[in-house]
């Protein structure tokens, strides 16, 4: 079980690189489409660092909640990459761009399954990984009696 789980968290770490680095590269070509508070390039940038930093708390922190957030943010980018190439994403009033990009291309698609992949191996390890027990309150008062 052990092994499985190193085997998941560096599939999980390699597939959020992998999809940080796509959205380090395309964030340049992107700056051009912007809001009055950042360009979506400067998304791609924040993308790439949360992709990054999660990959940081799965490998240091190892417990639970770095792998729900691991899978919120790789199940949270997947969506929004099918989202935007399926409708337009109007952002303008939060001051960031108007997100929509019909078309597919290897960089997208790749982005895609990296973080399809990244979303199965945190789900897989949240199912792998031992719920601590909690302490009962029974037990505490019982405690606190004697």
């Amino acid at each position: 079980m052990r092994i499985t789980r190193w085997i998941l968290t560096g599939l999980l770490a390699a597939a959020l690189l992998v999809n940080a680095i796509i959205h380090f590269r395309l964030a340049a070509p992107f700056d051009a489409i912007t809001g009055t508070v950042a360009s979506q390039g400067d998304l791609f940038r924040l993308q790439a660092v949360v992709n990054i930093a999660a990959i940081g708390l799965v490998l240091v922190a190892r417990r639970r909640w770095a792998d729900a957030l691991a899978l919120v943010i790789a199940a949270g980018g997947a969506a929004l990459i099918i989202v935007t190439v399926l409708v337009p994403l109007d952002l303008t009033a939060l001051g960031l761009p108007l997100l929509f990009e019909p078309s597919w291309y290897q960089d997208k698609v790749t982005a895609l399954v990296a973080q399809l992949l990244a979303a199965l191996a945190a789900g897989a390890l949240l199912a792998l990984r031992p719920r601590r027990p909690r302490p009962s309150r029974g037990a505490d008062t019982a405690a606190a009696a004697s």
